[in-house]
């Protein structure tokens, strides 16, 4: 079973290293002035030919690998043109300017019309894998809350705890560490525990990942289980493809899965940034849970392990569970913005107390876009809030945001209303504008009024 997300390659051509490039650049340009002295010796550059076939290796050149390798390029054919001037026995006997100077143009424009569409497919992948992100925290919340009130956990688990809970219960164990201490060393048998219940595993291993490979030493161990054997076939598998992998039923109905590999199934703990945190290696479990269904409720909820354990410890002394994802979700909006100019918008609605507050605020929350994030709070001046982030929208974006949100307050309450006059305070913040977390820390703590029990940053 495999539990990836597709990530489209916004790639002008195949890439060749730099020193390949370079060798390719002399080679072809070379090749142009050889084929054209073998072709037309009295005029080898063709340049007095009805179109100069030469100029098409910089042409080529800069398409492929950018600016810098075209100019090269014609820089190398105008070399030519010089050495067969002065040293071609009457070869070119005046220097031609036009030919130079269209050799010229045609390498470098064609460069930096292809490096400036490579920046902006670049900015087209980022943009790309940020929506796949939100994707895969998406499913894996809608699948959590799907999973955990389902008969499998009450038939299988034998418990009345619910999956949430659970959750929540080694999310309040991790929030008790202390700071500096191996916190999956610390929780191994809850998590090992938790997963079990859902596993109904007989023999089962917890092992952590280091550099890329696994620490034969265990973190926990449910049942006998033998020595972990780090080069079995599906603990590499599963270190390789970052997913969960399985023997085939087919195999273990007629028990011939120890010829392939000694466990049945290898589950890695890997959050949303494809860090992978540990290995579950199961050597027995029962047949009846043996299938796709549990599967993906194992790697499901191995991904949240991940993301918990892996979470700031900032983050995970807020009160609640939206805090935290909105904290999260704020910090990874400010280092996109600052590290690769993604833009994105912060909005602070402060709601005064009025008979019309509590509709403003339910319109306020319905006026959500597909990856807008929302997250209603009180501030410290007693006013009801609502913080609104608009991931990948730059101030102009933002100004729409508004504007739509103003046509709404017309269609509800006249069209004679609007923020201003239904006395909500708008603040806004850029978060690809100004000092980083400090102008983002000022922004909520003083002038929103916000604590850090409410947002972290």
């Amino acid at each position: 079973m495999a539990l990836s997300s597709a990530h489209k390659d916004f790639t002008l051509a195949p890439r060749a290293s730099g020193a390949v490039s370079w060798l390719e650049t002399w080679f072809l340009s070379g090749l142009a002035i050889g084929l054209g002295y073998w072709l037309s010796p009295e005029d080898p550059l063709m340049v007095n030919g009805s179109f100069p076939w030469t100029i098409m290796a910089p042409l080529l050149l800069g398409m492929r690998y950018g600016f810098m390798r075209g100019l090269v390029s014609s820089v190398l054919l105008i070399l030519a043109l010089i050495a067969f001037h002065r040293y071609g026995e009457g070869l070119y006997p005046e220097m031609p300017a036009s030919f130079i100077v269209g050799v010229l143009i045609s390498g470098m424009l064609v460069g930096e019309f292809r490096d400036i569409w490579e920046r902006r497919l670049e900015r087209l992948d980022m943009a790309n894998e940020y929506r796949q992100l939100r994707l895969d925290e998406f499913t894996r919340a809608h699948y959590i809350l799907r999973i955990s009130h389902d008969r499998l956990e009450q038939r299988v688990a034998g418990s009345d705890q619910s999956l949430r809970s659970s959750l929540v219960g080694l999310r309040n164990q991790l929030r008790r560490l202390s700071r500096g201490n191996d916190a999956l060393a610390a929780l191994a048998d809850p998590v090992l525990s938790l997963l079990a219940q859902y596993g109904a595993f007989r023999a089962a291993g917890l092992y952590r990942v280091s550099d890329g490979s696994v620490v034969p030493e265990p973190l926990g161990m449910i049942g006998a289980m033998d020595p972990l054997n780090e080069h079995d076939l599906l603990v590499r598998m599963c270190l390789q493809r970052g997913e969960l992998v399985s023997i085939r039923e087919q195999l273990l109905e007629r028990g011939e899965h120890r010829q392939h590999s000694r466990y049945q199934l290898c589950v890695p703990l890997i959050d949303t940034e494809d860090r992978i945190l540990a290995v579950l290696a199961v050597e027995q479990m029962p047949f009846f849970s043996f299938n796709d269904r549990v599967f993906g409720l194992l790697a499901i909820l191995a991904g949240h392990i991940a993301d918990l354990i892996l979470s700031d410890p900032q983050f995970l002394q807020l009160n609640d569970w939206d805090s935290q994802e909105f904290s999260q979700n704020l910090k990874r909006s400010l280092i996109d913005a600052q590290n690769h100019g993604l833009d994105a918008s912060l909005f602070f609605l402060e709601v005064a107390e009025s008979s019309h507050s509590e509709a403003l605020l339910h319109l306020i929350e319905g006026s959500r876009r597909g990856l807008d994030l929302q997250r209603r709070v009180t501030n410290q001046r007693g006013n009801s809030c609502v913080l609104v982030l608009l991931p990948l929208t730059s101030a102009e974006g933002a100004q729409g945001y508004l504007f739509r949100l103003n046509t709404l307050i017309n269609e509800r309450f006249g069209m004679a209303q609007t923020l201003e006059s239904l006395e909500v305070r708008v603040s806004a913040h850029d978060l690809g504008v100004g000092n980083g977390h400090d102008a983002l820390r000022r922004f909520l703590y003083n002038e929103c009024a916000l604590n850090d029990q409410q947002v972290a940053i």
